[in-house]
């Protein structure tokens, strides 16, 4: 556990999709290395945690874009063709 919460989001984020570290290093930008350096515990410098919080938020936009969430209501607004 480190103090980092970006470094927590990732390895929260590996562990619930089940996604691999070379494809999440592809999509952040990183080397896989590094990724697993961080994960395991060492010190992040700014940028790579600067690179996991703008690809965790991203990620986390683009899910809110494909369900149409609702920040305001904070419920997931259904499409005219669902609502009877």
């Amino acid at each position: 556990m480190t103090k980092y919460y970006e470094v927590e989001a990732l390895r929260n984020y590996l562990e619930v999709t089940g996604a691999k570290i070379t494809t999440v290093a592809k999509e952040v930008g990183m080397d896989r290395k590094t990724i697993w350096q961080t994960l395991d515990g060492y010190e992040p410098s700014d940028k790579t945690r600067l690179k996991f919080k703008a690809f965790l938020n991203n990620t986390i936009q683009d899910i809110m874009t494909a369900t149409n969430y609702d920040v305001d209501k904070h419920t997931i607004v259904r499409p005219e063709s669902f609502k009877h």
